[in-house]
């Protein structure tokens, strides 16, 4: 069995307005997972625990083929204490829909994956900006991205499915 994540990745300027994000904070923290491992910027939507790899492709397949490109707008910046920092966009629809889709398709046959985290209601959408800071650095990452971040509002473009740890992308779907 393996993890699985299900996320949405953004249009070009979105993805290079978070990744200068991340490169500022790894260069000052050292904290440099997301880098090291080829995460791109994106918000998850679903984690899962499965054996069968095809299925999540076509099922992911499925339900892309009925998604369109969607803005979400991007508010505010957020922690989980004390090892991440995030940008937190403001729940709308459009991620609630895909959350809950996503989710009850996938776990007619598999398991939830991270500890239930990304069911709808117990899910807090976020983009990681760092992964696995240390106590000691957070401030410095809080405050990198404080001076870095304004409102701002980006693109859903893509469905993507990846293996989890290490990250691998194994399928991406453009949405309409």
């Amino acid at each position: 069995m393996l993890d699985y994540a299900i996320t949405l990745e953004f249009d070009k300027d979105t993805e290079n307005k978070i990744r200068a994000m991340m490169d500022e904070v790894a260069a000052a923290t050292g904290c440099t997972f997301m880098l090291d491992a080829g995460v791109p910027p994106h918000v998850t939507v679903s984690m899962v625990v499965s054996d069968d790899e095809k299925r999540l492709i076509s099922d992911i397949g499925d339900i892309a083929g009925g998604m369109q490109k969607h803005t979400i707008s991007f508010a505010n910046i957020g922690v989980f204490n004390p090892y991440v920092i995030y940008l937190g966009p403001v729940m709308n629809e459009f991620l609630l829909d895909t959350c809950r889709t996503v989710n009850d398709r996938l776990l007619k046959y598999n398991e939830p994956g991270n500890l239930s985290r990304y069911l709808p209601y117990q899910w807090v959408p976020h983009a990681a900006v760092a992964v696995g800071l240390q106590p000691g650095t957070i401030n410095e990452a809080f405050s990198i991205i404080l001076n870095k971040f304004t409102a701002f509002d980006a693109t859903a473009e893509k469905i993507i499915l990846a293996r989890a740890e290490p990250y691998e992308e194994l399928r991406s779907w453009e949405l309409k």
